[in-house]
This record gives structure tokens, sequence and C-alpha cells, in this order.
């Protein structure tokens, strides 16, 4: 089984001081295989903070980034356990978060999971034949859409069979599940 925390949207310093603490102490006490961001970082020194988390950190470019941060490829793609998963910020997508839009997107890619953000609103959704999972902001902050407002982020089980899916949002130090879903492979 493969540990993968999904997380974007921080926006940090513009809207957001730093990650916040109960999420890092999620990260040290997870240590997921793989930590995933789906880009607005906006500076590069919030990667900083949990460099050493996680065994492989894979991180996209949002349509905030400056800096080092922009440098980031706006996609990704990477498979576990035969699962292949697609990570775009979702800029470019009108609406926001459009699931036909970001459906097809996934699909040109072979993809069977779907990582965004950009909404700043949380979401596992199975659009077809493609989960489209979106973390929320990890900051609670707002986005151009409106967004949460608490912070929020994924963690994702996955083996050969099935993918469970959890988005954990966080209000005073406390962690509590905003939703979860399980899918068969």
């Amino acid at each position: 089984m493969h540990n993968i925390v999904v997380w974007g949207d921080s926006h940090i310093p513009y809207r957001a001081e730093r990650l916040p603490n109960v999420f890092i102490e999620f990260l040290r006490n997870n240590s997921p295989q793989i930590i995933v961001c789906t880009g607005d970082l906006v500076v590069i020194d919030v990667l900083e903070q949990i460099k050493d988390l996680g065994s492989d950190m894979i991180v996209v470019r949002g349509n905030m980034d400056e800096g080092k941060a922009a440098k980031f490829p706006p996609e990704r793609i990477f498979d576990v356990e035969g699962t292949g998963f697609y990570v775009y910020h979702g800029h470019g997508i009108y609406p926001r978060g459009d699931l036909p839009q970001l459906y097809r997107l996934a699909k040109k890619k072979n993809a069977d999971v779907l990582l965004t953000g950009h909404t700043h609103h949380p979401l596992i959704e199975k659009y077809k034949d493609i989960i489209i999972i979106n973390p929320g902001s990890v900051c609670g902050v707002w986005g151009g859409g409106g967004g949460y407002g608490v912070p929020t982020w994924a963690i994702i089980n996955v083996d050969a069979n099935s993918i469970k899916i959890k988005i954990l949002e966080s209000t005073n130090m406390d962690v509590k599940i905003y939703g979860e879903r399980s899918f068969e492979l």
C-alpha cells in the first residue's frame, strides 16, 4: 500500500504566513511515500518546511507561483501500483474546476486519477472513468473563485486493487475528515 499526501494553494507569503503546524505534524506522523503539491506555493521557501517529511516530492507550477517556484513544470505524470496519476494545477479551466474540461485533460494523459487545485475547495469525484481529487487550500485561504475557507489536504492510499481517499480539514489544531471515498481499480 502506498501512502500519498496531496496539498496545494498555500499562497505563502501573500495570503498566509506559513504552512499550518497541524499539517506539518500530520506529515511527520504519517511518513508518506509521496508528497504532491498541486501548485500555488507562490515562493519556493514553503517546501523547506516539509522537504524531509516524505520519500518523494512531486510539485507542479500554479498560476500564482513566482521566482524559483515558477520553474516547476505545469503538469506531472506518475504511476503507483499500476495506477496513472496526472497532476495539473487547474488554471486555464473556465469555469474553475469544470469537471468535463478536467476530465478531457486527464483522458489525454491516459490517467486514472487527476490531482488538481486552483478552486481552493476540496473535492473527491469520479467523473466517468477518472477520479478527480482537489485537496483544497492547505492554509484555508481565499481564491479567485472563493474557496472553502478551512485548511484542507488529502491522503490517498493506493494498492493494486483499490484507492482510498480522505480529505482532512483542520480547525483549532484538530484534524477531522471532511470527506472520504474508496474506489476499486
